[in-house]
């Protein structure tokens, strides 16, 4: 079959599938199989498949229509322009988070801090994109990325080999702020599990049945991790730095009043690419 016809083959099925992306996908399974760039889909459109990966690509594709994520099946994933291992035991980056990545960064350009060695902690990492990403964007900095789980931690230290940021990211295991009495840092990020346990049960298909639910689940409310999280702000923020939280679409209110109750400030928040307030920004004393 030439390339043309299975593209629009693959792509009409998961379009008639409810796919919100089709044509990506259908772009990014039928690459994986054949080696082919993105421009070959234009170029080569006449060009003939091979039956094993017609076999493989189908196999692939069966995997996507019962609501495997592309990632997941691909066992990558892109973020900040760099490419991430993910396997069932990290959360999938979500494009969601690069509005921390961007927020963090701006701070840290707005202050000068591009140009200095500063020190950034990941409380909660999982394939360690946040510290990764924002180390590919500041040469001078260095990172120290936590994680309770012992295979997240695996996957970030490869994630870090892999784009290049090993030598300055530390990654250990540990619970939170266990182990990190004495440790400055200049910038705190987190993307902490976040849903009420009661809502697992009502996500898509494509997260509950495929990211880990200790990377999901923020307790009955939803706020167990951030209690903790701004417990620790509490104690380490000071005049000259900032922790950046991303949150969930409907927690702006809940959040912003834990931060208020620890006598600390949300000093800006920061909205996804759909309006919708995605991260706070938090500091100690004038705003």
């Amino acid at each position: 079959m030439e390339l043309q016809d299975y593209y629009r083959q693959i792509k009409q099925q998961l379009e008639d599938s409810g796919i919100e992306t089709p044509d990506l996908d259908a772009r990014a399974l039928i690459s994986r199989h054949t080696g082919l760039e993105q421009s070959d889909f234009i170029m080569l459109r006449d060009q003939l498949l091979d039956s094993k990966a017609i076999e493989a690509i189908n196999i692939d594709v069966e995997k996507r229509l019962s609501g495997e994520p592309v990632s997941r099946i691909l066992g990558a994933r892109e973020f900040w322009g760099l490419e991430f291992k993910v396997t069932p035991d990290v959360l999938d980056p979500r494009p969601d988070t690069e509005t921390l990545v961007e927020a963090a960064l701006k701070w840290v350009k707005s202050q000068g801090l591009d140009q200095k060695p500063i020190r950034i902690v990941d409380l909660g990492t999982g394939t360690g994109c946040i510290p990764i990403a924002l180390l590919s964007e500041l040469p001078l900095a260095t990172a120290l990325a936590i994680d309770i789980s012992e295979e997240a931690v695996a996957i970030a230290r490869h994630n870090a080999e892999q784009n290049g940021v090993s030598e300055r990211l530390e990654v250990r295991q540990g619970s939170w702020m266990d182990g990190l009495d004495g440790e400055n840092f200049d910038l705190i990020v987190s993307n902490p599990p976040y849903i009420p346990a009661s809502d697992i049960d009502n996500l898509s298909p494509e997260v509950k049945n495929h990211d880990p639910i200790l990377a999901l689940s923020g307790g009955n409310d939803g706020l167990d991790c951030y209690k903790k999280i701004i417990s620790y702000g509490n104690i380490n923020l000071n005049s000259t730095n900032r922790m950046f939280l991303e949150i969930g679409f409907d927690q702006q209110k809940s959040v912003s009043r834990l931060v208020e109750e620890s006598n600390l400030c949300v000093c800006d928040s920061h909205p996804d690419i759909a309006g919708i307030p995605r991260v706070l920004e938090i500091c100690r004393g004038d705003k």
